[in-house]
């Protein structure tokens, strides 16, 4: 009989659970997980009608050796090396620092399990969601050699979210963040669920555009779906903004490379009732907006926290109105190229930033007209056009009714909920009045609150003059 003390009793029931554990119980655990992930994958696969790219996959760190691998990063190093004098490891530490932040880690059972449903939970505490028009049948001809490029409009901070949502029955779509991303949780969250991190301060820095452009490059040329937003930054004023082509630069150069037979868009357009964040974009036009420093933006955050919180609070929780998304006939570049006698991989210099930006311009007439034009839009431009003159709601909605018929007449997406027009009518009345826009005069009429007209201008502009 040995006799122990209880320490070493102790330390002993500690290491054989310890062997135990690494023998017996992880490598069961490692089986059982991996058999569930290859079959939620195979199912997946079959169920999205976009199928899931093997690439999207593929383990993050094999996504940053194959970038920082990559021919033309390799020659950027040994370039600027030789330009600059920086030592070469110095520049590939760099390049691996900035490929950490740019690759995601994309997860599908984040993705579609927890990332879905968050996304569903979260948009609907704000918004009734409606999809207004959708070519369903269209999409059906996409096949899982066609890289698929959702290019939309830009509104609002939800509207990545908004269309991740709308499009997870179809396939995971990877967007771009902004360097704000990079804080804690944000950044591990939206690689997650395949989220690139672009900063916008270090697009001066060859390296760090070079991993860039590579990244877009590889990713596309494997098909794996993208999201883009031509405008590359959200509108100041309700109107589409300037566009932005460098992200759409780097995608055509995949075309025909790799698994990519051909790049589709899907143009997709959005808007809202109301968004949270219209005040700080209002505020952008102002003179010395950019010059506020850290102190303003926490500031700014902080009471769209606040705001935020209290419109999901049970007991006072009222949406902000309606969210609609219209989804247009896609686009092949093949066909586009086809129709347009040119093929823009063959392009050099100032005809292929020609055909880049003939392209963006065609994709963005695309959307401008699929923007849904909701009741509020329509009650802002009649309030606009009547300047200080009181209505009445019966000639509000004759007024309106009469240009929404205009609207149609033009083609326009004029989106009714529950297609009623009398009442999607009085929610935009409701949703006007709520917003401060308008006033009650007395004897059933409203009146525009002068302080709002800016506000006001924000709504009717979505609508095409």
């Amino acid at each position: 009989m040995i006799e122990l003390k209880p320490w070493q009793f102790i330390l002993l029931a500690l290491l054989a659970f310890y062997g135990l554990f690494q023998l017996v119980i992880l490598p069961v655990l490692q089986k059982l997980i991996y058999r569930r992930m290859q079959a939620s994958q195979k199912r997946l696969d079959s169920e999205l009608d976009f199928g899931l790219p093997s690439y999207a996959l593929a383990n993050r760190k094999l996504w940053i050796d194959r970038l920082l691998s990559d021919p033309e990063v390799k020659q950027t190093i040994k370039t600027l090396s030789e330009k600059d004098g920086h030592q070469e490891h110095e520049l590939h530490e760099a390049a691996k620092s900035y490929a950490d932040e740019i690759v995601p880690s994309f997860s599908p059972f984040f993705y579609f399990r927890f990332g879905s449903w968050m996304s569903k939970i979260f948009l609907r505490l704000f918004y009734w969601i409606k999809v207004g028009f959708t070519a369903q049948t269209e999409y059906d001809k996409i096949t899982k050699d066609h890289c698929v490029v959702l290019v939309s409009n830009h509104r609002s901070n939800f509207d990545p979210f908004l269309l991740v949502y709308m499009a997870s029955k179809r396939a995971p779509i990877s967007y771009s963040a902004g360097r704000w991303a990079l804080a804690f949780p944000f950044r591990q969250i939206l690689h997650a669920i395949g989220f690139y991190i672009v900063r916008s301060d270090r697009m001066g820095d060859t390296l760090y555009h070079c991993l860039l452009r590579r990244y877009v490059y590889l990713a596309t040329s494997q098909c794996v779906p993208q999201g883009l937003f031509l405008e590359g930054g959200l509108t100041r004023d309700g109107r589409m903004q300037p566009l932005k082509l460098g992200l759409l630069n780097y995608l055509l150069k995949a075309d025909g490379q790799g698994n990519c037979k051909d790049i589709v868009f899907i143009p997709s357009a959005l808007n809202y009732d109301r968004i949270p964040e219209y005040r700080s974009l209002l505020a952008h036009k102002e003179t010395g907006f950019a010059d506020k420093g850290r102190f303003y933006s926490l500031l700014s955050f902080l009471k769209f926290l606040a705001t935020v919180t209290a419109y999901v609070l049970p007991h006072r929780h009222k949406p902000y109105g309606y969210a609609c998304v219209n989804f247009g006939p896609p686009v092949s570049l093949a066909k586009w190229q086809a129709q347009n006698g040119a093929v823009i991989r063959e392009l050099k210099d100032k005809k292929r930033r020609m055909a880049i930006t003939k392209l963006g311009h065609d994709l963005a007439l695309s959307i401008e007209k699929l923007v849904p034009i909701l009741p509020t839009n329509i009650l802002a431009r009649i309030f606009a056009t009547s300047k200080e003159a009181a209505l009445s709601e019966i000639e509000l909605k004759t007024r309106a009714a009469a240009l929404i018929k205009k609207l149609k007449q033009k083609g326009l997406s004029v989106f009714l909920p529950k297609n009623d027009e009398d009442f999607a009518l009085g929610q935009g009345i409701y949703i006007l009045l709520r917003e401060n826009l308008i006033e009650p005069v007395g004897d059933g009429r409203f009146r525009l609150v002068k302080e709002n007209t800016e506000l006001l201008a924000y709504y009717h502009d979505t609508i095409p003059d």
